[in-house]
């Protein structure tokens, strides 16, 4: 009996120690697996971690270009605003230099505008002094002087005196006429110079020439 008693010892010891091995290399299995496992998973952690730090760098340096961008923005609108000041200025310079263009340009024209008021005036007082010496030396010679106010319309013409249609004295006979009608000069007993003379009397004074020619 002793002796079954050790060899069901003995055997229930070898079923242990056999059991205590299969759960020694299902242990050592098993670990081998979660070992395995986290080394895998360091190693991808840190390939994450190395991604992490070059997505970091990037970033750095993207946020490093940013700053140096917006550096030179900054400095490109003080630059702007700097030079909108003083385009700013220089409109109202020119504002100003056109207000006081323009104030010397009506000055300008005012002022032409007097002198020609007074260089018609001086040409009709030089007009005026000589019709009153042809009509002196009219009234000398015995010929008739017509007064301007007298005629309406031209002696030969008839066409009615206008602004532009002036009228013009014969010097020979006296008689007002227009421009075209007038456009002639020979030299008379009483002015050597040639005056202005009506067609009719030049044609007169001509055929009178040439009779005393011949």
């Amino acid at each position: 009996d002793t002796m079954k008693q050790l060899e069901q010892r003995l055997q229930e010891a070898e079923r242990h120690r056999t059991s205590a091995e299969d759960g020694s290399r299902r242990f050592k299995l098993d670990f081998a697996k979660k070992a395995d496992s986290l080394q895998r998973q360091i190693e991808h952690r840190e390939k994450q971690l190395q991604q992490l730090e070059t997505d970091l760098k990037i970033e750095r340096e993207w946020r490093q270009t940013l700053q140096n961008d917006l550096h030179r923005e900054r400095e490109t609108v003080s630059q702007l605003s700097t030079e909108a000041l003083q385009i700013n200025g220089l409109k109202k310079e020119f504002h100003r230099l056109q207000d006081e263009n323009l104030q010397l340009k009506t000055v300008c024209e005012d002022q032409e505008q007097a002198l020609e008021e007074l260089g018609s005036k001086l040409s009709e007082s030089k007009l005026k002094i000589e019709d009153i010496k042809e009509a002196n030396k009219a009234l000398q010679g015995g010929q008739v002087w017509l007064k301007d106010k007298e005629a309406t319309h031209c002696k030969l013409c008839e066409k009615e005196f206008s602004i532009s249609r002036r009228k013009h004295h014969c010097r020979n006979c006296g008689e007002i006429f227009c421009n075209s009608c007038s456009d002639n000069e020979l030299p008379l007993p009483a002015s050597p110079k040639p005056v202005r003379v009506c067609d009719t009397c030049h044609a007169l004074l001509l055929q009178r020439c040439s009779s005393n020619a011949t």
